[in-house]
């Protein structure tokens, strides 16, 4: 393992006892040019999930996007997305996944204020942003310096609660159309999650559906999209009737998770 790592960016919070995240993922989002996304509109459906993020989740302390922000990487298609998150006022944060561009992602979404920072610190909590995505596959994987740099920021943050963010799923869904683009290297992830207690929690996007599993003490959570959802169980490419989602999750200052999915 090379020595890269850096230092975890600290936002303020506004409750000591409990930490507010709330995870939107797979947005999709297409510029103004482009035709639906599966007969989804998918703009209008971000900004009803946004309307109500600011109706119910006003203690927020950081909003995550969990990747696929666009569906094709456009800077257009990505200013789109910035121009519709501009209303929220908590904190946000972003990762790619395998529609993204994350050259183009971090410097459109970055001169919007969105911020593609790898580590931030919330009280004595540490959200680590890892990159799954490859360039031209829908699979993802974990570079080798992505990998150092989770051991590495595990190792520096010992003393605090850990959530990990990713774009792609680390373990099957049972659905084995998606399960073919999951994270082709889990093992190599996981081996380096179990060497460290402090990691409670693992989150995603990618599935279009909800998910949730343990590993050992891990959490596993699979959020849906903002916009159209997959059917879980599924063998081929079925969509789901399930409503637009985001997920709330409350990082409890004892190393606890309490987490629901927000559908429409």
């Amino acid at each position: 393992m090379n020595d890269f790592t850096e230092t975890a960016t600290e936002i303020s919070i506004k409750h000591t006892d409990a930490i507010s995240i709330v995870q939107i993922t797979d947005t999709h989002i297409l510029a103004e040019d482009a035709t639906l996304f599966h007969e989804y509109d998918t703009s209008a459906s971000l900004n009803n999930v946004i309307k109500q993020i600011k109706n119910v989740e006003q203690d927020t302390d950081l909003v995550l996007l969990t990747g696929d922000l666009v569906h094709e990487p456009t800077k257009a298609s990505y200013q789109k997305l910035a121009d519709s998150l501009s209303s929220l006022t908590a904190p946000l944060y972003c990762l790619p996944g395998n529609h993204d561009n994350p050259e183009t992602m971090q410097y459109i979404m970055g001169t919007n204020g969105v911020d593609a920072s790898k580590l931030v610190k919330l009280g004595n909590w540490l959200l680590i942003l890892l990159n799954s995505h490859v360039t031209g596959e829908h699979s993802g994987l974990l570079s080798e310096d992505e990998l150092s740099f989770l051991h590495n920021s595990l190792h520096k943050y010992s003393d605090l609660h850990c959530l990990i963010a990713l774009h792609h799923q680390p373990v099957s869904i049972n659905s084995s159309w998606m399960d073919s683009m999951n994270l082709r290297n889990a093992n190599a992830f996981f081996k380096i999650i179990d060497q460290f207690k402090q990691v409670k929690a693992i989150i995603w996007g990618h599935i279009h559906q909800e998910f949730e599993a343990k590993r050992d003490n891990v959490m596993l959570f699979g959020t849906p999209s903002t916009c159209l959802q997959f059917q879980p169980g599924a063998d081929t490419f079925k969509i789901d009737d399930k409503p637009p989602a985001y997920r709330n999750l409350m990082l409890v200052s004892d190393g606890t998770i309490k987490t629901r999915v927000v559908y429409l």
